[in-house]
This record gives structure tokens, sequence and C-alpha cells, in this order.
């Protein structure tokens, strides 16, 4: 009889375990559905996000009204074209706030060298909004730095957020400008050239 009961005993306990099993496996396959519906959700809205900012997205072409000094300032123009043109072309294949550092850093470097030549030259040719112009530069590499900032803290899911900031800020960065503030320096580097032209001419 105390054999029957133990065996009895021994079977609810190992039903109850079995059961507790059973009830912990269902969870852990319920989480594990949830956060795979999550993640696919996730990966959806990163993905319409990506669609709807390649749609507003237009290369950028390099046109000789542009033009400046037809030099070294040219050149740096330029140079920013085809970094705002690679960083938007790599949204396609975006998946890591990493991915965007180089580009910024080169940008970064941009600054560093293009910026201090285009003040000589305003000083040089006597451009009178000097001042303004270099507050402009000032406040570039201030929001540039403080994206780069943003990248290194941003989590993978808001990439494509940070983005559509950092294009936002380049298209203003090239119509707000290199092709108003800077074409402003056009004709005083004209008048500077032609100043120098005659000055090397032989009198008569």
């Amino acid at each position: 009889m105390y054999g029957v009961a133990m065996a009895e005993y021994a079977f609810l306990i190992n039903f109850g375990v079995l059961a507790v099993v059973a009830l912990i496996i269902g969870i852990m396959m319920r989480i594990s559905h949830k956060k795979e519906v999550a993640k696919r959700t996730r990966l959806a809205e990163i993905a319409k996000k990506r669609a709807g900012l390649l749609k507003s997205i237009n290369k950028i072409h390099w046109e000789d009204q542009f033009a400046i000094d037809g030099g070294v300032i040219d050149k740096g123009n330029k140079t920013l074209f085809d970094l705002v043109n690679e960083f938007n072309e790599s949204i396609p294949i975006l998946q890591l706030p990493g991915e965007m550092l180089s580009i910024l850093a080169s940008l970064k470097k941009y600054t560093q060298t293009h910026f201090p030549r285009e003040e000589k030259l305003q000083l040089t040719s006597d451009f009178p909004f000097f001042e303004d112009h270099k507050k402009e530069h000032e406040a570039l590499i201030e929001k540039l730095n403080g994206l780069i900032k943003k990248v290194m803290q941003t989590k993978e899911d808001n990439v494509i957020d940070v983005a559509a900031e950092i294009t936002s800020f380049l298209e203003k960065w090239i119509t707000g400008h290199v092709l108003e503030s800077d074409l402003s320096l056009k004709p005083y580097v004209d008048r500077l050239r032609e100043n120098v032209k005659s000055k090397s001419e032989p009198q008569p």
C-alpha cells in the first residue's frame, strides 16, 4: 500500500514537472514569436523610411555656372558635391551608424582646408561680406560636429532617421551656402583678376 502511494506521488511529481516545463516552453515560444513579429515590423518600418528618403534625393551635378575662381575654390566645391553624392548613394545599403562616419570625417577634413582658403580669397578680393560668410562657415562646422556626435550615439534602429537629417543638412549646405553665399564672391574675384592682369601688362 505504501509502495503504491509513493508511486502515485512520484507520478504526480513527474507530471507536475512536465507540466511546468511545457508551460515554460510555451511561454518562451510566445515570447520568441513576439520578438520575431516585432523584428519584422521594425525592419518593415526601416525599409519604408529608407524608400521615402530615397525618393526625396536627387544626384547633384556640378555646372560651369557654379564656378567662382576657376581654381582651388571650385575644386573644393566639386569635392563637396562628390561627398554629398557619395553619402546619398550609400543610403540603400546603410545599416550601421558607423558606416556614416567615414563620409562625415571626409566632410570635416574638407572644411579644415576649404574654408580657410575661401576666407583668404575673400580678404584678398575685398569681399564686403567676409564676416557674415565666416559666421556661416562656423555654423556649418558646428552643425557638422554635432551630427558626428549624434551618429556616434545613434542606435541601429535610428540610422535612417539620422541619415535623413544629414541629407537635409547637406542639401542646405549646397543650395544655401555654395549656390548662394559662395557665388556672391565671384564678381569680386573677377575684379581682383582684372586688377592683377592690368598691373602685369606693360604700361605705354
